[in-house]
């Protein structure tokens, strides 16, 4: 009777059961990946800006005024190749002007008249070319830039070929054809068509 109580009470192992597996056939439909970003744009992409064709007159006028700057710095250069003389030259007319002037004051002032005359020149040349390749790229306010520089150009011109007057021939009629050549650009660029180019 004892050893039928001790084999009732005896512990038994309770067997678990094992999770449900569950098996995906082919059947099933797998969930769509999630959308890429868009990389293009709808948006036409910007297309170059193109510039109207200048009209003949303000090639014309920009071509002359190339010419004017090329024979202006001719006969700067001549003039500076031929400085010695030049200053001889300026000497002698201030002295008879004021024989009671010292030798170094009048040397000063030769020096001063050179570098004013020929290097403002130079400066208002140099500004030109500047405003003629502006001018060339479409820019409507270089052809009034070009017109208000004509008139102290000549002014430069004119001073440039009295202070070099009567030595090398060369440096004096280039400035006079640089002079020549200006007032030549001006006019094609004051035509109805010049300006009508400028306001677009």
């Amino acid at each position: 009777m004892t050893g039928s109580t001790r084999s009732d009470q005896a512990p038994t192992t309770a067997q678990r059961p094992l999770p449900r597996r569950v098996v995906l056939t082919g059947n099933v439909a797998a969930p769509p990946p999630p959308a890429r970003p868009a990389v293009t744009s709808d948006l036409a992409p910007p297309l170059p800006r193109t510039l109207p064709p200048l009209p003949a007159t303000v090639r014309a006028a920009t071509a002359l005024w190339w010419a004017a700057c090329l024979a202006a710095v001719t006969g700067i250069s001549a003039a500076l190749l031929d400085l010695g003389a030049l200053r001889d030259r300026l000497a002698v007319l201030a002295t008879a002007e004021d024989p009671a002037a010292p030798a170094d004051l009048v040397a000063d002032g030769v020096r001063a008249t050179i570098a004013l005359v020929l290097g403002g020149t130079g400066a208002l040349i140099l500004v030109s070319l500047v405003w003629t390749a502006l001018v060339l790229r479409g820019r409507r306010w270089a052809r009034w830039a070009l017109l208000l520089t004509a008139v102290p150009t000549l002014l430069a011109l004119d001073v440039a070929q009295t202070v070099v007057a009567g030595g090398a021939d060369l440096d004096r009629w280039a400035l006079v054809a640089a002079a020549g050549l200006v007032v030549l650009a001006v006019v094609p660029l004051l035509t109805r068509s010049a300006h009508a180019a400028s306001r677009r």
